[in-house]
C-alpha cells in the first residue's frame, strides 16, 4: 500500500511539474514584451481580447474535465502508458504557450483587431492548441473505452465517407450507372463502338437556363429601362471624372508653384486672366499697356531684375522694396502670379506709344525653356493684346 501511494504521488507530481516548468518561461517572456503606449486603453477593455480570452478559458476548463476523466479511466485500467500520454499532451500545451510569448519581442508593433499583434496571435494560437488537445484527449478516451470493453470497435466497412462522390457525380451528370447502360443503348454502331442516349447534364441545363434569364434581365436593365449605363456611356462618364480629377490636381499643384518650377502659360484664357490681375494691381505703376510710369517699361527687352518667366515671377513674388514695389506673395496666389507673369511676358514687342525709355541690361534668352517661352509669347499677336486692353 505504501509503494502504491508513493507511485500515485510521483505520477501526480510528474503530471503537473513538467508543464509548470515549461510554462514558467512563457510568463517571464511575456513580461519582457513591449508594453502598450500609456495613452492606449487597457487591453481588457477590448472586446476582441475578451472574446479570445473567454474562449481560451472555456476550452481550458473542457481540457481539465477531459483530463480528469482520462485519469480516472487510466487508474481503473492500471495502465501507466496513458499517464505518459497525458504528460505529453500537457507538455505540448505548455510549449504552445511558450513559443508565441518568446517571439513577441521580435514581432513588429502592428495591431490586429485593435490589439497588439503578439497578443492577438498568442491568444489565437493558444485556442488552436486547445482545440487540438481536446481532439487528442477525446480520441484517447474513445480508445480507452474500447479497450475496457465499454464500446465496440467500429467496423471500417460500416464507416460512411464524409462525401459520397459517386452520388454527387450522378446528381451533376444524370448519367446512367454502368450496369444499366443497356437501357439507354442506341442502335448506332460504329466499328463496335455503340452510342448511349444519356440525358443532358443538369449542371449544363441549369447553366443554359441561367444565361437566358440573365440576357432578359440585361436587356431590360441596359436597353429598356436604362437603369445602368452602357459601356460607351460609362466610358464617357469616366472621362468626365478623370477631367474633374485632373482639374483638382492642377489646383493642388498650383499651390506649389514657385520661381524654380514656374512655366510660361500659352492658354488664351490664362493670359486674359493675367491681364485682369495686371490691370487691377500693376497698371498704376507700369502703365495700362505696360509702357511704364513710376515703374519700368515692360514691353522692351531690357530688364532691371532679369527677364524670363522665372525672374519675372520672382520679382512679382518678393517685390523690390528698395524701389517701392511690394511683395505680392501675401496678396496673390502662386497660380495668379504665374498668370500675370505670363501676361507681362506676352507684352514683349508690342511697342506702345509714349513708352518709357529702356532700363537695365538687355535680356537674351539662352536656354531652350526660355526660348520656348519667348516663342510662345509671340503666339498672341500684339494687335490682339492692344485691342483687348483698349476694350477694357
Amino acid at each position: 500500500m505504501k509503494n502504491k501511494s508513493n507511485y500515485t504521488t510521483m505520477t501526480k507530481a510528474k503530471l503537473w511539474i513538467a508543464p509548470a516548468l515549461v510554462t514558467i518561461p512563457s510568463i517571464l517572456a511575456a513580461q519582457n514584451t513591449q508594453t502598450a503606449p500609456a495613452e492606449r486603453d487597457p487591453v481588457w477593455t477590448n472586446p476582441v481580447f475578451l472574446v479570445l480570452l473567454i474562449t481560451a478559458i472555456v476550452l481550458l476548463v473542457v481540457i481539465s474535465s477531459l483530463t480528469a476523466t482520462m485519469k480516472n479511466l487510466t487508474a481503473k485500467r492500471k495502465d501507466s502508458s496513458e499517464s505518459s500520454n497525458i504528460q505529453a499532451i500537457l507538455i505540448l500545451f505548455g510549449l504552445g504557450a511558450t513559443l508565441p510569448a518568446s517571439a513577441a519581442n521580435s514581432m513588429p508593433p502592428a495591431t490586429l483587431g485593435g490589439l497588439d499583434s503578439w497578443i492577438f496571435l498568442l491568444l489565437a494560437l493558444l485556442i488552436l492548441i486547445e482545440f487540438w488537445v481536446i481532439l487528442v484527449i477525446i480520441k484517447s478516451v474513445k480508445n480507452l473505452l474500447i479497450g475496457m470493453g465499454f464500446q465496440k470497435e467500429p467496423d471500417p466497412a460500416a464507416i460512411k465517407p464524409l462525401v459520397n462522390w459517386k452520388w454527387l457525380d450522378r446528381q451533376l451528370t444524370d448519367a446512367v450507372p454502368l450496369e444499366r447502360e443497356a437501357e439507354v443503348m442506341t442502335d448506332h454502331d460504329y466499328d463496335g463502338i455503340k452510342e448511349l442516349d444519356n440525358n443532358l447534364p443538369p449542371w449544363w441545363v441549369y447553366g443554359f437556363y441561367f444565361t437566358i434569364i440573365f440576357s432578359v434581365i440585361y436587356l431590360l436593365d441596359y436597353h429598356v429601362f436604362r437603369t445602368s449605363p452602357l459601356p460607351a456611356q460609362e466610358y464617357q462618364e469616366q472621362l468626365a471624372e478623370a477631367e474633374l480629377s485632373k482639374k483638382e490636381r492642377l489646383k493642388e499643384v498650383g499651390a506649389s508653384i514657385d520661381e524654380t518650377n514656374v512655366t510660361y502659360l500659352t492658354d488664351a484664357g490664362a493670359i486674359a486672366s493675367g491681364m485682369e490681375i495686371y490691370k487691377g494691381n500693376c497698371a498704376n505703376c507700369h502703365g495700362a499697356a505696360g509702357d511704364g510710369g513710376v515703374g519700368p517699361n515692360l514691353t522692351d527687352a531690357y530688364w532691371l531684375h532679369g527677364g524670363g518667366i522665372q525672374n519675372v515671377f520672382k520679382t512679382i513674388k518678393y517685390g523690390v522694396p528698395a524701389k517701392g514695389m511690394i511683395a505680392w506673395q501675401t496678396q496673390l496666389k502662386p497660380e495668379a502670379m504665374q498668370k500675370v507673369s505670363s501676361f507681362v511676358l506676352s507684352l514683349q514687342g508690342t511697342n506702345p506709344a509714349n513708352a518709357k525709355a529702356p532700363q537695365g541690361p538687355e535680356w537674351v534668352e539662352t536656354t531652350n525653356s526660355t526660348e520656348a517661352a519667348g516663342d510662345s509669347a509671340a503666339a498672341i499677336p500684339a494687335d490682339t493684346l492692344k485691342s483687348a486692353m483698349a476694350q477694357q
